[in-house]
């Protein structure tokens, strides 16, 4: 079987979010299956940095005088056909101002790919497997030359996540050369692209389902809310493939000391005095010292945002300060975004600084394109908790795994998720999760009201301030309560802290509840791989 994946990006070429992981997982343990399976993608300036002798040249088309070219990149496990010239080289990926000019190119290109196919080398695909609402005009796009009565190929459609865009009729017909009144397959049969337009009223996502054979998700929670949001005529089209995570525990640790040779004579993330040793050092020299190229901020207007509103500890090239003391250590990882309930987190710092002092908080995140407001309130939050609070902004290699074996606590307050992969990062580096009661965080991450010590951590209300502060507290805490001698005075001071009577409980009957729990997380993101998605996609496609 031939497996083309559409994906705005990817994790071996330019990767914003977790969206760039997906498609080339997937397709590389679709080959461990026997299949073939490529990623296409935009080139958003990748191959101007990588050098065009690291890749194949499949075509060469002229656009209105722009010249485009399409590549086969072959180095990663799953290769790549790539989609460059024009728009689609500038290196803004969701600039709000460039992205449906690369889409509707993206688009064009691929229709002629599949046009001239024969002159590529490459094999017609049986199944378009679209990713996110960019991927809808190409999946249209790919209708109009595969799909021919009596010669059916399969077209699935992948949300990773719930998108309110409007595309009008010109969008998805005669902006890519099409035209509207061309019949397409869907749903509801043969019908035209401006009918399945209008059924949809437009929008992006649940076009994309109206024409495709299935429609999938990355969590049976989530389909819920796919089904309300996008109408109950396409429930019996969902299905879902959970998303897994490539990190290896041995890999994260021979990382770290190979970026920090003489750290420890061992690193063994389970036991308590190694732990906290990496915990000190991570907060008191670490965060100090990153090597001159960090962090990574790509968007160049963001670092001069960035050099405008820096405040003590945050310098204006993006480095900080280290914490002043060592304390429990909770992360946040992702992008910059408000539906990452950043800003919840916010609001509820004052709360846990009150009843947990000596808590240091540090947030990994990536920069978005139009929150500037966001980055600016968090710059003010650091400065305001200089003893508590550090924020890096874009890529730091050298702390990003380093920061995940050394915390107590992951807290991921998203107000929307799908599935959350930052939680199976968390949870294999061995952190409790303290993570919203919604999507795949609902799925993944096991509260330990309900599972006891086989659980992973403690579910929030979305968007609740009161409850996150409540609930973090707590379980850094308890977390805390493991480096600590069972029954000193110490550990009891500690105890009798926590406001959550079942982590008390637990303790009192089990004092090593803490690294119980360490491991319950990294055995419960074991369960997650790709093998297992792969295995669930190829049963859809053959559905």
């Amino acid at each position: 079987m031939n497996i083309w994946l559409l994906s705005f990006e990817s994790t071996y070429t330019v990767k914003v979010g977790g969206l760039a992981e997906v498609p080339p997982r997937l397709g590389e343990a679709l080959k461990k299956h026997g299949h073939n399976a490529y990623v296409l993608t935009p080139n958003h300036g990748f191959t101007e940095k990588l050098g065009r002798d690291h890749l194949e040249e499949l075509l060469s088309i002229n656009i209105n005088n722009v010249n485009h070219k399409v590549y086969l990149y072959d180095k990663p496990p799953t290769p790549h056909i790539i989609f460059t010239g024009g728009i689609l080289d500038h290196p803004e990926v969701y600039s709000p101002t460039h992205m449906m000019d690369k889409i509707r190119t993206w688009s064009i290109l691929v229709r002629i790919l599949l046009e001239k196919i024969n002159e590529t080398g490459i094999e017609w695909p049986d199944v378009i497997h679209g990713n996110d609402w960019h991927s809808v005009p190409v999946i249209i796009a790919a209708k109009t030359i595969l799909e021919k009565p009596g010669d059916k190929k399969k077209f699935i459609y992948q949300i990773h996540l719930l998108s309110r865009t409007l595309l009008e009729l010109d969008q998805i017909s005669t902006d890519i050369g099409l035209d509207p009144h061309i019949p397409i397959r869907g749903i509801y049969g043969w019908k035209t692209i401006r009918e399945y337009h209008e059924l949809s009223n437009g929008y992006a996502d649940r076009l994309g389902a109206l024409i495709s054979d299935k429609t999938v998700t990355v969590s049976k929670e989530y389909i819920k809310e796919l089904v309300k949001r996008l109408g109950w005529d396409l429930e019996k089209y969902f299905d879902y493939i959970p998303n897994a995570t490539t990190w290896k525990l041995p890999e994260i640790i021979n990382s770290v000391i190979r970026i920090y040779p003489g750290i420890l004579r061992e690193i063994n993330i389970f036991k308590p005095n190694n732990r906290r040793s990496l915990r000190t050092y991570t907060e008191l020299k670490a965060l100090g010292n990153m090597p001159q190229d960090e962090p990574v901020i790509t968007d160049r207007e963001f670092r001069e945002f960035l050099k405008r509103i820096s405040l003590d500890p945050l310098m204006p090239d993006g480095k900080t300060k280290p914490f002043m003391a060592e304390g429990p250590l909770v992360i946040m990882t992702g992008r910059l975004a408000r539906q990452k309930g950043v800003h919840v987190l916010l609001k509820s710092i004052e709360d846990v600084v009150f009843n947990v002092p000596n808590a240091r908080i540090l947030l990994l995140l990536l920069p978005v394109w139009g929150e500037r407001r966001l980055a600016r309130e968090l710059v003010e939050a650091v400065s305001l908790y200089r003893e508590n609070l550090r924020v890096i902004f874009g890529k730091a290699k050298s702390l990003f795994y380093l920061a995940h074996i050394s915390s107590d606590v992951m807290v991921i307050p998203s107000l929307y998720e799908p599935f959350g992969l930052v939680a199976l990062e968390g949870m294999l580096t061995g952190n409790m999760i303290v993570a919203s009661r919604i999507g795949g965080l609902a799925e993944t991450v096991k509260d330990i009201h309900t599972y006891g010590l086989d659980g992973t951590g403690l579910h929030v209300e979305p968007g609740d301030p009161v409850d996150l502060a409540a609930k973090l507290s707590d379980a850094l805490l308890f977390m805390e309560t493991g480096y600590y001698e069972p029954w000193s005075k110490e550990w009891y001071r500690l105890v009798e802290r926590i406001n959550d009577k079942t982590l008390r409980k637990l303790l009192y009957s089990n004092p090593e509840a803490p690294w119980i729990i360490r491991k319950s997380s990294h055995n419960r993101a074991l369960e997650y791989t790709w093998e297992k998605s792969a295995r669930k996609a190829l049963m859809i496609y053959a559905g």
